[in-house]
């Protein structure tokens, strides 16, 4: 990669926010910082970032309000939740509002290292696809399948009838995806189910 890619980090603990640079900074990132949720959003009026890393607590605020900011404005950047050790409904929330992941403190160097490709990765792939359909992640012939459906579908402008933004990995317990019968965008039917 000839560009440089960038990430923001939001943290109002001096010495996370210094671990952070350092680790990312390593990883070839430049990366910009922020102690609270105000600083936070200047930054993202000015520069745009393929990665958000955000503390849930922040003096003047929650994360999950930087979370929700992002997820609306910059869609195509990836943000990611740092949450204390053991706080597994904070990152249930991190995820709801449109977090792809989540890190726990005490931060575990590789498990970041790995969340930050992932981000980067996920920043790319919908960079070179911007479109809804390439939201639905897998090879399968049901994904296949599902993709072709919703391309050939208008797509829904009813916020209603979208559906809540998911974490892209896979559940483990899922060995046979099955692709949901095609709903028009005025269905009130009730969510398909599956038999």
């Amino acid at each position: 990669m000839s560009e440089t890619r960038s990430a923001l980090i939001v943290d109002d603990e001096h010495d996370i926010r210094e671990l952070l640079v350092l680790t990312l900074g390593r990883m070839g990132l430049r990366t910009d910082t922020a102690p609270t949720l105000t600083a936070a959003r200047e930054m993202l009026s000015t520069v745009s970032y393929d990665l958000c890393l955000t503390d849930m607590r922040l003096p003047d605020g929650s994360g999950l309000e930087l979370i929700s900011d992002i997820s609306t404005r910059f869609p195509n950047t990836p943000v990611a939740m740092i949450t204390a050790f053991g706080n597994v409904e904070a990152a249930v929330e991190a995820l709801k509002a449109g977090a792809f992941d989540f890190v726990s403190k005490p931060l575990d160097i590789n498990v970041l290292r790995g969340l930050v490709r992932q981000a980067l990765e996920l920043n790319t792939k919908r960079q070179a696809q911007p479109d809804e359909a390439s939201r639905l992640l897998g090879n399968s012939d049901a994904m296949v399948s599902l993709r072709q459906t919703r391309a050939a579908r208008r797509p829904c402008t009813s916020a209603a009838n979208r559906a809540p933004a998911r974490n892209s990995s896979p559940a483990p317990s899922m060995r046979r995806a099955r692709a949901p019968a095609a709903r028009s965008c005025r269905s009130t039917a009730a969510p398909f189910r599956r038999s």
